[in-house]
Parts: structure tokens; sequence; C-alpha cells
């Protein structure tokens, strides 16, 4: 994880600076974002496959942890807001 965000984000090390703080947040809410949302595709299309409803409600579980990520982005956004 370290490695993505000295990829993405601009003195990383300074976590004392607000926004440095910010781009953390969006950072770890894209990447929570996007794996939810390829769970939810793998599990759905393995529900299907298998016939199993159990499997198919576990990904619509995660379809909807990408929106509380969809909601802390939001969040981190609304925080350096002056």
């Amino acid at each position: 994880m370290k490695k993505i965000f000295k990829l993405f984000i601009k003195n990383a090390d300074d976590v004392d600076n607000a926004e440095v703080r910010f781009k953390y947040g969006k950072v770890t809410s894209i990447v929570g974002i996007a794996t939810n949302l390829l769970l939810c595709l793998i599990k759905f299309i393995a529900g299907l496959l298998s016939g199993s409803f159990a499997v198919m409600a576990d990904a619509f579980n995660n379809l909807s942890d990408a929106s509380t990520s969809v909601v802390s982005l939001v969040g981190f956004k609304l925080s350096i807001m002056p």
C-alpha cells in the first residue's frame, strides 16, 4: 500500500499537511470502491454460474460496501472545504 501512496501522493510522508491527509483519504476510498466493485462482479458471476443465491447476495453486499466508500470520499471532499 505504501507504494500506491508514494505513486499518487506527492510528499506522502508529510501527514501533518491537510492536503496530504485528504489525498490519503481519496486514494484509500478509490481503492476501496474499485476493489468492492471487482469483488461484486466476480461474486455475481460465480453465483450465476453456480446457481448460488448466497454468493449473489454477498455480491450485493460488496456493492453496498462500495457505496460506503463513495460516502467516505464525499466526506473527505467536504472536510477540506473552508
